[in-house]
């Protein structure tokens, strides 16, 4: 066998038998294709899938005082509870934040709402129950928002007209009044004739009421219902001296009759003047309708032509810095002063009611009593005048004259 022939026949022995043991030779391999480099931020991360957010709920802040507190458990609390829940059930999203504020003090209503003016205006609250004097002093102060514009219910013909002067400050809608309170002549048994000061005084019935009391609220409104002017032509507080001798001839005439005793100058409360008419030492008495035992009642008398019962009460305002949620709110109070719904409510939470929709109340005495009713005078009033009034009441019950006493109280307040 020539030398070429055994040479191949080697190499054909050498590819047959297929040895693993020696690697392929590098021309008889074909050339794997090298992948280009993809570039990402963390290629050693494997991203994860997240559910979404839910989309938060929106908040409307509302403050109450405890007289108003929604878990109180009675059957007037459980009414405004639901109510509020209704209009939370309407609303998908939104959420109602109730707390709790004192009436007054430190940590109540309008100095809580003075504070967060000032310090966190993200804390006010978007919807707040004001009694009438604070809900002055805030509209006042820039702390409350104006209704109008944004709500047009105060223009209804369907309140008293008590209650819509209650929600203005100077002719400025701040608030939609939801709760009423007035004074009231309580007494045990129907008159003859009309409820009038001559046939109160010719029935010899004793009357109580406060005649200490330092903001002499009765004698501020036997005043204005004789036309008395409270404020000058500037604006201060003042006293037209022959309405004030009129108002403490009244008094002088009521002891005469023995209607009027000279004790009453030591009651200071009106809840004092009305346990004496509960433990029957008087058989009628000057008091308010949120403290009313059994009896019948009446408009306090005039000493004009009509009844003049001074009155007060409470009315859901604007306060919070979101201007988003003022329209929510104003809803809310519309809401929540809807005659279906007010009229229920201030009969089992024993207010004063505030409108005129129901035929039962208007023409029950409480309807006339509502209807006889006037928002009273402004604190500043109110602490100028009052402490005069009454020094000048308990001078008559001690036997001074009116004309006397009348002159002398008009030099000091010069």
């Amino acid at each position: 066998m020539s030398r070429a022939l055994r040479l191949l026949v080697l190499v054909g022995f050498f590819l047959s038998a297929g040895c693993s043991a020696f690697p392929p030779l590098p021309f008889l391999t074909t050339p794997t294709p090298v992948p280009a480099l993809q570039a990402t931020s963390t290629p050693e991360t494997i991203p994860t899938q997240t559910a979404p957010s839910e989309p938060q709920a929106r908040i409307l802040r509302v403050w109450l005082p405890p007289r108003f507190d929604l878990n109180a458990g009675t059957a007037a609390a459980n009414l405004l509870k639901g109510r509020f829940a209704e209009f939370e059930a309407g609303h998908p999203g939104l959420k109602i934040e109730v707390r709790i504020k004192a009436e007054d003090g430190d940590s109540g209503l309008l100095n809580s709402l003075t504070i967060s003016s000032n310090a966190a205006p993200a804390a006010l609250p978007d919807l707040v129950a004001l009694p009438r004097p604070a809900l002055e002093t805030a509209a006042l102060k820039g702390l409350l928002h104006p209704i109008d514009g944004l709500s047009t219910a105060l223009q209804s013909p369907d309140w008293y007209p008590y209650a819509r002067d209650l929600g203005h400050v100077q002719n400025i809608g701040y608030g939609l009044p939801f709760a009423g309170e007035a004074m009231v002549l309580l007494y045990r048994s129907e008159m003859d004739g009309d409820v009038n000061w001559n046939n109160i005084f010719s029935g010899k019935h004793s009357l109580s009421f406060p005649a200490g009391d330092p903001q002499a609220l009765f004698a501020l409104s036997l005043y204005i219902s004789a036309d008395g002017e409270v404020l000058d032509a500037n604006g201060k507080p003042t006293l037209d001296q022959e309405v004030l001798t009129r108002v403490l001839s009244w008094a002088e005439q009521g002891v005469a009759a023995g209607v009027i005793l000279p004790s009453v100058k030591n009651i200071v409360t009106y809840d004092y003047a009305t346990s004496s008419y509960r433990s029957g030492s008087a058989d009628m008495a000057i008091t308010w309708t949120s403290d009313l035992p059994t009896g019948f009642i009446a408009p306090v008398p005039g000493l004009g032509d009509s009844a003049h019962s001074l009155a007060t009460g409470w009315a859901w305002t604007l306060a919070g810095a979101n201007p988003e949620n003022q329209q929510l709110a104003i809803e809310l109070a519309e809401y929540l002063t809807a005659d279906d719904f007010s009229i229920d409510w201030t009969r089992e939470a024993g207010y004063l009611p505030t409108r005129l929709s129901s035929v039962l109340v208007k023409d029950s005495a409480v309807g006339h009593v509502a209807e006889s009713s006037y928002v009273m005078p402004s604190d500043e009033v109110v602490a100028a005048l009052g402490p005069l009034l009454q020094e000048a009441l308990v001078r008559v019950l001690n036997g001074e004259q009116p004309e006397a006493i009348a002159g002398s109280v008009i030099e000091k307040l010069k």
